[in-house]
């Protein structure tokens, strides 16, 4: 049977987004009655093409997870590769998850206080603005958009000083998203790890917490390394204290070293496997493809397949763990 029938949350969301008119917003795909998550797989945007969808989707995966840099929209260049990514994941019954950013920092590391304050708060505008725009646009192709990719990282926060730059910027983001609510789910922080009591992702959430009501449907994080347990304690967690469930938006294992194979296919196989009790809605597998310009050896070898497309041992065990998953489901029925 044809996933998008065997996983009745992306129907409904398709059915939803597609017949969405102004003011109607589709719902975010929570558990079904069963427990089980939609999963996906990263995908790089110079590099997606038509036949990495249709591959994708016979592997079995639910939706494709796309990143895109906003301050680069308004380049025809980058434009057009993104409008082609996202018809390629929509010809293959893929949805999008859409997980946006900016390069450039949000604000002067060197102004005055109160400046930098005013630089944040309108970058935050814009950013929403963004949002609603991709939302209103792509709402028939898209699952949900993340707001950002791990923040909690230097790398990943040019403006700098997360601490002081990251409530004010997001703060500014959920008031006009609340004002206007995007025609597609909404999701963040895609924190580097989980958001437990006095962690960095927890620190950076808790300014944030009278705002995430109408502003965000779930927390978002990487679960790299976490045992099938942890990630339930996760869960549980930011259930208790933000009142949300947890999106799992990367997670995976190189394969480069010693037994490198063989390690990410112990560590995909035991997220799938475990992916129904996982308590979130969603599991995106990082990644697709083998990343070439990766800053170093294991960040270019996170890939399912590698650069040139040829399968490692880690796609069949993926296939056939999403098997043995949606057979355990209808075993249940």
């Amino acid at each position: 049977m044809h996933a998008v029938f065997r996983y009745p949350l992306i129907a409904a969301l398709a059915l939803a987004a597609g017949c969405a008119c102004a003011g109607e917003r589709a719902r975010w795909p929570a558990p079904s009655r069963d427990g089980a998550p939609l999963v996906g797989v990263q995908v790089k945007l110079p590099s997606f093409s038509a036949d990495d969808a249709r591959r994708i989707r016979v592997t079995g995966f639910d939706f494709v997870r796309i990143g895109v840099w906003t301050d680069r929209l308004d380049r025809p260049a980058y434009r057009r590769a993104f409008d082609a990514a996202i018809a390629a994941a929509h010809d293959a019954q893929l949805p999008v998850l859409l997980t946006i950013r900016a390069l450039e920092p949000l604000a002067p590391r060197d102004a005055p206080a109160e400046r930098r304050m005013a630089a944040l708060a309108e970058a935050g505008a814009t950013l929403a603005g963004t949002v609603t725009r991709l939302a209103d646009r792509y709402h028939a192709q898209l699952l949900a958009i993340e707001l950002w990719n791990e923040p909690d990282l230097d790398k990943y926060w040019p403006t700098a000083e997360v601490d002081s730059t990251f409530a004010p910027f997001m703060q500014a983001v959920c008031v006009r998203l609340r004002e206007r609510r995007p025609r597609v789910p909404v999701i963040g922080f895609a924190f580097s790890r989980a958001p437990f009591a006095g962690s960095v992702p927890d620190r950076l959430l808790k300014p944030l917490a009278p705002s995430l009501a109408g502003c965000v449907d779930a927390i978002s994080y990487h679960a790299y390394g976490m045992a099938p347990a942890r990630i339930r304690a996760a869960a549980r967690d930011v259930q208790a204290r933000y009142g949300l469930p947890v999106a799992i938006t990367e997670d995976g294992a190189t394969s480069v070293g010693p037994a490198g194979d063989a390690r990410q296919v112990k560590r995909l196989t035991t997220l799938l496997a475990a992916s129904n009790e996982s308590m979130t809605p969603l599991i995106s597998i990082y990644e697709w493809a083998d990343t070439p310009n990766g800053p170093d050896a294991a960040q270019r070898n996170y890939g399912l397949v590698r650069a040139d497309r040829t399968p490692k041992p880690a796609l069949d065990a993926v296939a056939q763990a999403l098997r043995d998953r949606s057979g355990a489901l209808r075993g249940r029925d």
